[in-house]
Parts: C-alpha cells; sequence; structure tokens
C-alpha cells in the first residue's frame, strides 16, 4: 500500500511533466516568428546654419590650421583692437608729459576799431577814429622743478609699458581660446564620426535581429530592442552634429568674425613638449607672462608716484622770452622785447600734498601685492597645465586598451548571439560600451592639444606671427 504522502508527490511530479509537454507540444506546432510592431527612426538631415552674405576673404575656401585661426584672430577680435588702442592712448600721455620739458612757444595777434563821437547834445560834435593792431610772441622753458616734471614723464613711460603689456595678455588669451575651440570643434567633428558609425552598428544588429526572427531562432523582443538602440543612435548624432555646428559658432565669434562663416578645418597638432622640467617652466613663465611683466611695471609706477608726490609743492623755476609790436598803421611802428623769470611756490596747501604721498605709498603697497598674486597665479598655470598635459597622455593610453577590448566584446557578443549562445541584451550593452570607448579615446586626444596649448600660454610661449598664406 502506497502512503498517502507519496503518492500525492508523484501526482505533483506527473502533473508538472504534464503541462511542459503540452506546452513543448504547443510549441512545435506553432512555427511561425511574431511580427513585432515597430517604428522606423530616419535619419534627418544635417541642420546648416546659412552664411553670411560677405565671408571673410582670410576664411573663404580653404582649410585653416590651428596658428592660422589664431593670426586671423589677433587681426579681428575687438578685444584686441580695443587693448591696442589703450596702448596708443598711454603713448599719447606719455607724448603729453614730454610737453613739460620742452620749450612752449605761444603767438597772438590783433586788430581793433575804436571810433569815438560826442552825444547830439553836446555843444561840438566831433568824432574820433583809431586803429589799433598787435602781435606778441612768447617762449617759456621749464628750468627746474626738482625732478616733478620728470617723474611724471617716468610714470607716463612705465604705464605704457603696462599697456604694451596688457596688448600682450590679451593676445595672449585670446590665442589660448582660439586654440581651445578649434580643437575642440575638431573634436565635435570627430564624434559626428563615431556616431555615424554607431548608427550603422546598430542598424547591422536591427538586420541581424530580424534575420534570426525570420528564421524562427530569434525573439520578436530583440527586434525591438535593436530599433530602440537604433533610434537612440540617431538621436545621439543628431546632438553630435549640432554641438560641431554650435562650436564653429563659437569658434568663428572668437576669431572676430561673422558668427555664421562656415570654418573648415586642415590638419592640426600642438608640438610636442620639449622638457619636463616644471622648475624651468616656471621660471621662464614668470619672466615672460605679460601678467607678470605688468604687474611689475604699474609696481614701478606707483613707486615713481611716490617721488611725484613728495616734489607737488616744490618751487618751480621758469624762464619766458617775449616779443612783441604794436601801432596804429601795418607795419607796426612800436616793439618790444621782454625777458622774465618765474618762480611758483606754494608752501603750505593744508595738508593736499601729504594726502597724496601717503595715498601714492598706499598704492606701492597694493601694487606689491597685485605683482606677489599674479606670479602666483602664473606659477599655479603652470603647474596645472603640465598636470592636465600628463593625465591627458594617459587618457590617451588607457582609451587605446578600452577600444581595443571593446571591440572585441562586440565580435565575441555577436558570435555568441549569432551561435544561439548569447543574448542580444549583451551584444546592444557591447556596442553601447565600444561607442563609449571610441569618444573617450577622441575626447582624450583633443584634451592632449588643448593642454600643450594651455602649457605654451601658460610659460608666455611666442604668438603665431607668421602671415597666412
Amino acid at each position: 500500500m502506497i502512503p498517502l504522502r507519496d503518492l500525492n508527490i508523484n501526482i505533483a511530479i506527473l502533473t508538472v511533466a504534464a503541462i511542459a509537454m503540452s506546452g513543448a507540444t504547443c510549441y512545435a506546432q506553432d512555427t511561425t516568428p511574431v511580427k513585432p510592431k515597430i517604428q522606423d527612426a530616419p535619419l534627418p538631415p544635417p541642420i546648416v546654419l546659412p552664411g553670411p552674405d560677405k565671408v571673410n576673404p582670410e576664411v573663404d575656401n580653404r582649410p585653416l590650421t590651428a596658428d592660422e585661426a589664431v593670426r586671423i584672430g589677433l587681426r579681428n577680435q575687438p578685444n584686441v583692437l580695443i587693448a591696442r588702442s589703450g596702448l596708443e592712448s598711454a603713448r599719447a600721455r606719455t607724448s603729453q608729459a614730454k610737453a613739460g620739458l620742452g620749450p612752449n612757444v605761444g603767438v597772438n595777434a590783433g586788430y581793433s576799431f575804436t571810433r569815438q563821437f560826442n552825444g547830439p547834445d553836446s555843444a561840438a560834435s566831433t568824432t574820433f577814429s583809431s586803429n589799433s593792431f598787435s602781435a606778441n610772441a612768447t617762449l617759456r622753458q621749464l628750468i627746474y622743478d626738482f625732478n616733478h616734471t620728470r617723474d611724471l614723464v617716468k610714470e607716463s613711460a612705465v604705464l605704457e609699458t603696462s599697456a604694451s603689456q596688457n596688448l600682450t595678455k590679451v593676445q595672449s588669451d585670446l590665442a589660448l581660446q582660439i586654440k581651445q575651440l578649434f580643437y575642440t570643434y575638431a573634436q565635435d567633428l570627430l564624434l559626428i564620426g563615431v556616431n555615424e558609425a554607431n548608427v550603422a552598428n546598430q542598424q547591422g544588429h536591427l538586420d541581424l535581429a530580424k534575420a534570426l526572427l525570420g528564421s524562427g531562432l530569434g525573439l520578436p523582443s530583440d527586434v525591438v530592442r535593436a530599433q530602440t538602440a537604433v533610434a537612440d543612435a540617431v538621436l545621439n548624432l543628431n546632438l553630435a552634429r549640432n554641438n560641431a555646428a554650435i562650436s564653429v559658432v563659437s569658434l568663428a565669434t572668437t576669431m572676430g568674425i561673422d558668427p555664421r562663416t562656415p570654418i573648415k578645418q586642415a590638419s592640426s597638432s600642438e608640438p610636442k613638449l620639449l622638457s619636463d622640467d616644471v622648475k624651468g617652466m616656471v621660471k621662464t613663465a614668470l619672466s615672460r607672462r605679460p601678467e607678470v611683466l605688468q604687474a611689475q611695471a604699474n609696481l614701478d609706477a606707483s613707486q615713481i608716484s611716490v617721488h611725484f608726490a613728495k616734489t607737488g609743492n616744490s618751487p618751480t623755476f621758469s624762464a619766458s622770452l617775449g616779443l612783441g609790436s604794436r601801432g596804429i598803421d601795418f607795419p607796426m611802428d612800436t616793439n618790444s622785447f621782454v625777458i622774465g623769470a618765474t618762480v611758483q611756490f606754494t608752501p603750505f596747501d593744508s595738508g593736499l600734498q601729504n594726502g597724496k604721498v601717503r595715498e601714492a605709498r598706499a598704492n606701492v603697497i597694493s601694487a606689491q601685492a597685485q605683482l606677489t598674486a599674479a606670479q602666483q597665479n602664473v606659477t599655479q598655470d603652470v603647474s596645472e597645465a603640465y598636470l592636465n598635459l600628463r593625465l591627458a597622455e594617459q587618457r590617451v593610453v588607457t582609451a587605446d586598451a578600452e577600444v581595443a577590448n571593446a571591440q572585441e566584446s562586440v565580435r565575441l557578443t555577436e558570435g555568441r548571439y549569432k551561435a544561439g549562445v548569447g543574448t542580444f541584451i549583451d551584444v546592444l550593452d557591447a556596442q553601447n560600451a565600444l561607442t563609449t570607448a571610441q569618444s573617450n579615446r577622441v575626447n582624450a586626444a583633443s584634451a592632449v592639444d588643448q593642454a600643450k596649448a594651455a602649457v605654451a600660454h601658460a610659460i608666455g610661449a611666442a604668438l603665431p606671427t607668421r602671415n597666412a598664406k
């Protein structure tokens, strides 16, 4: 006699087996693949920005290197023109200050007609008329003012140097901005290629999923996933194209030309770093960077201004020579010759000069602090640029390995899926990993050129000045 518990177990086993056989039989009988409902994702054409009515002749119909883009920017960027105007203004102020040391000649001439007559109530009606001519010429020359005017000339000349360094700084910063935007644009163009390849690969995976489904070896869900992956790839390609279009607008604007100008890129890269001597690079930067030189010039000017303020109330000695002529007819018959000397002195000014001296000394302290800050900032720039460059170079090596491994992963997962031992999700994951790896490789290579440009800027490298062909 079979126990009741064992009987229940046997019944359960038989029931499960019957259900399994029934399902297998039903599946074997229905071999028609299920056609999934999917919606295609068409690839739209690239969005093209209408160009300007007149394209800058320096850009039209020729590819540009990074250095050529910089040269165009240095000629057209409004900020450079503003800084150059500031330098011209400083030169003009130096000329004005120098005028105080040279002779001053003044000339004046005049004519007057006088008519006098008695009123109608007078006893006798008489009328008098006369002419008067005059001409004078005066020569004035500063003799000595305790170098007050000479200090003003020195201060103006040093401030002119400061303005020149400011122009160099504007140009150097602009060169870095243009190069970084240039390489960003090149990076975006390469990313378009990566995403175009991804669209083609995802379309190939879709075709594979459809083929396996048609042969009865695939699943409808694989086709749906493949079509979704194609749509996602198309979206990413559109975004990459738009990023490139925006990059070229930013590049053209920074170059000082119409933002709508189409720009073609020639193959371009930054030169290799010649030395790993960071201390040497810092030393070079401190002797070249316009920020440091400008801060040093401002400090020199503020030190000169202290002496200039101290001599504000010093006696001023000057001499003059004058020639004059007067008469009622022309040529005039009364001539004069005058020699004079003048002393101007303000012994008491209610503390005005003392206030100017205190202000000038405070400006010296501020200028010294600004020089120290500029030196620290330059040292920081060199250090960060060097670190970023070495990191970018390491990223390229890592990205190369990442791309190679991702390509192998795609090959293996596709082979497993075709053989029926892998899943389609594995294929999509591997393809996404490959696209990410290729994008990382493009970004890493672009980061190297941008970091090299930053190092050149950090050490105060010379700007490209050769005329573009």
